[in-house]
């Protein structure tokens, strides 16, 4: 098997079990957050709008902790790096796009960290948008309290069915 195979084929592996466990980790914060809210909320709602996204926000940063860990074991199983610390800022710097010069893996299994960076970016965005999602639920009411009116520049199916040139006209 050629080296880039073997890179490939490691990523790969890499990336499924992150993106399973990162799965598994939502469902989780899901249930967390479903448990605290049917049997231990507050009886200040303050409290609760300061918990519920504080706990998903922390059980986040676990989630990332424990990708970030897979990596740095695989890392150091690999032989790639010498040593637990470096191994775990490694792949922190990866998974998190920082790209700030450290230790570099070796010739033949830069690949793994670039897509490494890849993934981090990947689920880093999944968390953002599982984290909005949540809260916008969470805290959201019907919209009919919103500042702002709903669809207010929304393109109309008039305005999709229309030429460019005669929508800068006045009608």
């Amino acid at each position: 098997m050629t080296t880039l195979a073997h890179e490939l084929l490691v990523s790969t592996g890499l990336v499924a079990t992150t993106v399973v466990v990162h799965l598994l980790g939502l469902d989780l914060l899901m249930s967390l957050v479903g448990l605290h809210l049917k049997r231990f909320t507050t009886a200040w709602l303050h409290l609760d709008r300061l918990l519920v996204p504080l706990g998903i926000v922390l059980g986040l940063f676990v989630l990332h902790g424990v990708e970030i860990w897979i990596y740095a074991f695989a890392y150091l199983l690999l032989g790639l790096l010498p040593t637990v610390e470096q191994a775990l800022y490694f792949s922190a710097n990866a998974y998190s796009t920082v790209g700030e010069a450290g230790p570099l893996l070796p010739e033949g299994w830069r690949v793994v960290g670039v897509l490494e960076a890849v993934n981090g970016m990947l689920l880093i965005g999944w968390s953002t948008a599982f984290l909005f999602k949540v809260l916008d639920h969470l805290l959201g009411s019907d919209g009919h309290d919103h500042p702002l009116p709903r669809g207010a520049i929304a393109r109309t199916r008039r305005d999709r069915d229309r030429p460019l040139q005669s929508r800068d006209s006045v009608d």
